[in-house]
């Protein structure tokens, strides 16, 4: 089902509220969430589900760390896409972000997913921690400035996205496959 620009607007606000919400419940804590990079107007699908939950499995792994832990938890499951928001007990927001920015970069799928984390001074963001943004997913230029400038066809951005889940999904497939052989 297509989503409108309405839809997704309204999604995000409701994203947003809830970290500010969770935050606001308690000091020493960050609020971590993950959402779906996919372009165009489909946003959920099986696939694109799957590769979600995919991704908080990895993330609560990234979490789950001595002396850390999940306060709370909510999932965000809409025609306009998926979110997972977590409060993290962890007074370190930059070393939080330090360790999601390695799941994105270290996880097939990570180049897809869209990990926030945002502390008690608001959203660490990879320029403020003096790293470079996320590149295009086709040009390897900037992400926000090829964003803005539409410098590709959605048709384009949409078709990578599937192929990067699609062999994610391939290499899981064959994981299982070696390991049934075994």
């Amino acid at each position: 089902m297509e989503v409108s620009l309405a839809e997704v607007l309204h999604f995000r606000e409701m994203k947003a509220s809830i970290q500010l919400h969770m935050l606001e419940e308690c000091s020493g804590t960050v609020a971590v969430s993950l959402g779906m990079n996919i372009p165009g107007p489909i946003k959920c699908t099986p696939l694109i589900e799957e590769a979600f939950y995919e991704g908080v499995r990895e993330l609560e792994e990234v979490i789950e760390k001595p002396g850390r832990e999940i306060l709370r938890k909510a999932l965000l499951k809409e025609k306009a896409g998926y979110a997972a928001v977590c409060l993290v007990k962890e007074a370190d927001g930059m070393r939080m972000k330090r360790e999601t920015i390695l799941l994105e970069k270290s996880h097939a799928l990570g180049r897809i997913w869209d990990i926030d984390v945002i502390g008690e001074e608001g959203m660490i963001s990879r320029e403020r921690m003096g790293i470079q943004g996320r590149r295009c997913f086709l040009c390897g230029l900037d992400a926000k400035v090829c964003g803005r400038s539409r410098s590709h066809e959605i048709r384009e951005l949409q078709n990578r996205a599937a192929e990067i889940i699609l062999n994610w999904k391939a290499a899981q497939l064959d994981q299982t496959e070696g390991a049934q052989i075994s």
